[in-house]
């Protein structure tokens, strides 16, 4: 199956996680209700969806990193930007003159098999309307950007990312904007 064929699949799988989440849970949306509770239903969707593989939130272990943690490497320059912090951090890598931190993270979703990192298939961020923290959302984008980075330096190489936007506190939910890496 060529890459274009499984990213077809993958969004329609997604799609129909989407579509069972409205159909159940629409109340969590329209009355604004906590990310991670969104978060969680929309996990148990997408497990009916991709049932051969394992579906976690907030799993932070990686089986390729000396620590187990799930770490992405970032350029410590865009991340202080996106961040807008002011203290300085210590570079963990060095390529081609550009430091790269280390950074602990939770993703919310992942579609994966555990205890492995060869079929790290789909990374999914989830954020809501409501929430005004520009900053939050670019930290998302970028750290999806790193999850399916092929670079040496980030070992998660998740085949697929998504970022989803859902719409809240308001009567009428309108389908989420995704956004694919």
């Amino acid at each position: 199956m060529n890459s274009k064929v499984q990213l077809s699949d993958v969004k329609q799988r997604v799609d129909k996680a989407i579509t069972k989440l409205f159909e159940r849970d629409l109340y969590l949306l329209i009355n604004d209700l906590n990310e991670r509770t969104i978060v969680h239903k929309y996990a148990i969707y997408l497990q009916e969806q991709f049932s051969e593989y394992d579906v976690d939130c907030e799993y932070n272990k990686n089986a390729d990193e000396d620590k187990n943690k799930k770490m992405i490497y970032i350029v410590e320059k865009e991340y202080r930007k996106i961040k807008r912090i002011k203290r300085e951090f210590s570079a963990d890598i060095i390529q081609d003159d550009i430091e790269y931190m280390a950074l602990s993270i939770f993703p919310d979703i992942i579609v994966h098999k555990r205890g492995e990192n060869l079929r790290n298939h789909l990374i999914v961020e989830i954020k809501k309307s409501t929430n005004n923290n520009l900053h939050e959302k670019a930290f998302d984008l970028k750290k999806l950007e790193c999850y399916t980075d092929k670079l040496r330096h980030n070992k998660l190489a998740y085949e697929f990312g998504v970022f989803i936007e859902f719409d809240t506190g308001v009567q009428n939910p309108a389908k989420p904007v995704l956004t694919w890496f």
